[in-house]
């Protein structure tokens, strides 16, 4: 089928924040006595809801409940968020399907104003038609925003291609009921996306690649 619109997520696809991540997990870790973790193993352990990730690390709810977990780490992350880069690739793959007059958006677990934020620091607001972030910061996961904006999109399921790098993002396009593509150099590491069933690349140009003989 052709690709006629594509959605991306935004941390880790496009976003290289993988390291950063992990640096401010070991950061909260430290303060707890907690074994500190690699960029590996976070790939291995990260998932949706963000809560049962930081379980697997160890943290205890009833000394630190998650939501103050939450707090400071997005309290981190912002301050430091804007060391990271985008992803190789990435503008030059947005800027291609935006010459080929192929809608995109993006569907993001990250808050809707820091994502609209961050958007507009790397100067891409103008390359998408939508940007759809949470309401808060506690990225529980994004399947009923990915739903209700596919329900609202009114387009042919199969002619659209979601771009991720988790497998929180195959679920999501699943619940969709869209086609997807997973890059492994994101928040999750290639074994656990492979496991998905779906095309994993190593990057966004092999991405490109992959697309453009769909693209009108």
């Amino acid at each position: 089928m052709p690709c006629k619109h594509i959605i991306w997520d935004w941390n880790g696809t496009l976003w290289d924040d993988t390291w950063l991540c992990t640096e401010i997990n070991n950061h909260m870790l430290r303060r707890r006595g907690l074994p500190e973790i690699s960029v590996e193993t976070y790939q291995a352990k990260l998932c949706f809801p963000v809560s049962d990730y930081y379980c697997q690390l160890g943290f205890d709810y009833q000394a630190d409940p998650y939501n103050q977990l939450a707090e400071e780490f997005i309290a981190e992350y912002e301050r430091r968020r804007f060391e990271c880069d985008l992803q190789e690739g990435g503008r030059e793959l947005i800027e291609f399907l935006f010459g080929r007059q192929v809608p995109q958006a993006v569907l993001s677990a990250y808050q809707q104003e820091a994502l609209l934020q961050a958007v507009d620091y790397f100067e891409l607001a103008a390359f998408f038609d939508d940007i759809v972030g949470l309401n808060d910061i506690y990225a529980a996961g994004k399947v009923e925003n990915g739903k209700a904006y596919m329900a609202e999109l009114g387009v042919v399921q199969e002619e659209v291609l979601f771009i991720g790098d988790t497998l929180h993002d195959f679920e999501v396009a699943q619940a969709m009921g869209v086609e997807c593509v997973l890059v492994a150099n994101g928040h999750n590491s290639r074994p656990r996306l492979e496991a998905c069933g779906v095309p994993v690349f190593d990057s966004l140009l092999d991405v490109q690649n992959h697309i453009s003989e769909r693209i009108g």
